[in-house]
This record gives structure tokens, C-alpha cells and sequence, in this order.
């Protein structure tokens, strides 16, 4: 039975890695084409953007079906945040690619061109790096696992997180940002609200409930000395 177990787990990575690195090509051959000056008939633009996102969409629900589970010392979060904000972020080009293509029920107001700006995406994705990366460190240094799935020994309260209690999340949100600029695609903008929504009511309160019970008084006096988010 475990061998059996062993070789099905050895499958499912394997199977893994090849949707999402054949969704990432895929993307790579859609954005170059969209971001470029190659003309390109429609049906074959949406079939192309299908290609990208069906395979990343199989990607996140396996790896939520197979590999997601809180340890019953931790808290209780709805999914691994990376995964939250790959889904989001695909059903902002899904959503899209699928009204620009094929349903066409509307057009994105030109006011809205304001946020197609590679620069001004590229400092959001700078800046996202930056955060995340600091408090991964903080983790690293302390020989702490940053998986919100697994049981938490000691808070932080300085660092990045004197700045703010979520600094991971934060940067994922704001990486989204600037994935939806730099791509000139506003839809994967307009669903940082849904990574927001579901990073806070998902994730962020359940984590937060967990280190209450967990650490008492000390992570409470953290709560009032650091925002949630800023």
C-alpha cells in the first residue's frame, strides 16, 4: 500500500509540472503575440488563451484536492495563499480573454488604460518581491515554516512585520497588481478584490483566531501595535 501511495505521489508532481509548465508556455506564446504586432485570427487567440488557462485551473485543483491539509495545530486556512492568488489571477485572463474573444458583452472603460503601464507594473512587482522576500528570510532565520497549513512556535514583531501583520499576502496582492500592468490586462487587476476577500476571510481570520488561542496576551498587544496590512 505504501509503495502504491508512493508511486501514485511520484505521478500526481510529475503530471503536476507538466500542466503548469505547459500552461506557461502557453502563456508565454499568448502575451507575446497579444503584447506584440503579429495579427492573429480570434477563435484562434481564444483557443490559445484556453490552452493557458484550463491547464494552470487543473493545476491549482489538484494541487488543493491532494496536497491541502491544515494540521489540526494550525489554522485552519481555505487554501495555500500562492494557490489563492494563482487562481485569481487566471480567472481575471480567463474571464477576459473569454469576453474579448468570444462573448464580447462589453469593453473596459478607456479611463481604465491608466492601468496598463509596464513601468508603473513592474515597481508594484519590485515592491512585492522585496516584502515577500523579507519576510521569508525572517522565516528562514528562525527556522520557521511560512506554509499557513503547518503549526506556528513564535510570532514576529519586528522586521518587516513591525510594518505589517501579513506582509506575504500583501505582497501577493500587490504582485498581482502589477502582473495585470505590466501584461495590459485589467481584469487580473479587478480580481485582487476577489484575492483580497478571500485572503481575509479565508486565510487571514483564521490565522489570526489560531495565534490568539496559541499565543495569548502577545500576539492580542502585536494585533494593536501593527495593522493588518499597513
Amino acid at each position: 500500500m505504501f509503495k502504491k501511495n508512493l508511486i501514485f505521489e511520484v505521478l500526481l508532481k510529475n503530471i503536476l509540472y507538466i500542466l503548469f509548465l505547459y500552461s506557461m508556455y502557453n502563456y508565454f506564446i499568448f502575451f507575446k503575440w497579444y503584447l506584440g504586432d503579429t495579427q492573429m485570427i480570434i477563435e484562434n487567440a481564444y483557443y490559445l488563451s484556453l490552452k493557458s488557462s484550463v491547464p494552470l485551473f487543473l493545476f491549482v485543483f489538484f494541487i488543493h484536492i491532494f496536497f491541502h491539509k491544515n494540521e489540526i495545530d494550525a489554522a485552519q486556512v481555505i487554501s495555500f495563499p500562492p494557490i489563492i492568488f494563482l487562481f485569481s489571477s487566471n480567472c481575471g485572463f480567463m474571464l477576459a480573454t473569454t469576453n474579448m474573444y468570444y462573448l464580447q458583452l462589453y469593453k473596459i472603460p478607456e479611463f481604465f488604460d491608466l492601468l496598463r503601464s509596464e513601468e508603473a507594473g513592474l515597481i508594484f512587482i519590485i515592491i512585492a518581491v522585496i516584502i515577500i522576500s523579507s519576510a521569508l528570510r525572517k522565516f528562514r532565520s528562525n527556522s520557521e515554516d511560512p506554509n499557513p497549513t503547518s503549526s506556528s512556535t513564535q510570532i514576529f514583531c519586528d522586521g518587516i512585520y513591525k510594518y505589517t501583520r501579513n506582509p506575504m499576502y500583501l505582497g501577493l496582492i500587490l504582485f498581482q497588481i502589477g502582473l495585470g500592468m505590466i501584461l495590459s490586462m485589467v481584469h487580473i487587476i479587478f480580481f485582487t478584490l476577489f484575492t483580497y476577500l478571500v485572503y481575509r476571510y479565508g486565510v487571514i481570520e483564521r490565522e489570526e483566531v489560531y495565534l490568539s488561542q496559541k499565543f495569548g496576551e502577545s500576539y492580542k498587544q502585536y494585533m494593536q501595535k501593527t495593522g493588518r496590512w499597513f
